[in-house]
């Protein structure tokens, strides 16, 4: 059954201006782990608060939409703003990176807020979010790695192993990467090995439409997805992230909290954003 209590959730990484393919700068949209995990943890019924980095210009564009779903910021000052360009019209998704925000330091994140009972890490670029955040939190925490394995190189981002993950993973309860992301993230290894080495309690690889594997010290499975019309893809993964985290710490197994987590992102998958008050358990 789960807990009746309401938790307490940090989301860290930059907010982000997502650009589709063929859009110009004037349709950008706010985006990023901070907005859709954010949103979507607040409208499970978490209270939810968010620490970013962000070019003061675009913090009313990007941060209302936040505080109109009672969320709390607290947000650094940077010199630019993460900007994504991303393409969804391939057989695989393309997301190029066009500006990248200042990094987020331990001592960005106000003290009443390192005990939050779950924690989601989505840094977004190399040099997002800094390993110490993710020492210094103490609640149940949750790594995307999505920004650490794209490397921005003069001819296009690329997905490529990232030095750094290591300093993350003996911090995090939970790893999250996406099917097309795992070679980046296992640099050679098997998944079982790479999760031992590193004594990962749980990782969470997403397959899209063919739903998500999960590994855990109990065994591994392979739940299938929800059939739906998959209308908004973008900030999918981040919201299957912050949806597991939630049903977790309600005391819900890896396996009940991922069937969970996939009702709430294919919501999201469907109408844009986790409707108000879903339940998704």
């Amino acid at each position: 059954m789960l807990a009746s209590r309401t938790p307490s959730a940090l989301v860290v990484g930059a907010v982000t201006l997502d650009r589709s393919a063929d859009a110009d700068e004037d349709g950008a949209r706010p985006g990023g782990v901070v907005h859709y995990g954010g949103v979507a943890l607040a409208r499970l019924g978490a209270r939810t608060r968010v620490v970013t980095s962000l070019a003061p210009a675009d913090a009313a564009r990007l941060l209302g939409p936040l505080h109109a779903e009672s969320i709390e910021t607290a947000a650094r000052e940077s010199r630019a703003t993460t900007t994504y360009r991303n393409d969804y019209s391939g057989p695989e998704d393309r997301h190029e990176l066009v500006a990248s925000s200042d990094p987020i330091r331990a001592s960005d994140v106000p003290a009443g807020w390192l005990d939050s009972e779950l924690v989601q890490l989505g840094p977004l670029h190399r040099e997002d979010v800094l390993p110490e955040v993710a020492a210094a939190l103490r609640g149940y925490k949750g790594l995307d790695v999505q920004g650490l394995v794209r490397e921005a190189r003069p001819e296009g981002t690329r997905l490529a192993p990232c030095p750094d993950l290591r300093h993350f993973l003996p911090h995090v309860h939970v790893v999250k990467a996406s099917e097309a992301e795992l070679a980046a993230v296992l640099d050679g290894d098997t998944l079982e090995r790479f999760a031992r080495r590193h004594a990962i309690r749980e990782m969470l690889v997403t397959r899209g439409a063919r739903g998500v594997h999960v590994l855990s010290a109990r065994g591994a499975w392979d739940l299938p997805a929800p059939l739906v019309h998959a209308r908004f893809k973008v900030g999918a993964g981040d919201v299957f992230l912050a949806a597991y985290l939630f049903f977790r710490v309600r005391e819900l197994g890896p396996v009940e909290s991922a069937e969970a987590a996939t009702r709430v992102c294919a919501a999201k998958l469907e109408q844009g954003e986790v409707p108000k008050g879903f339940a998704g358990g």
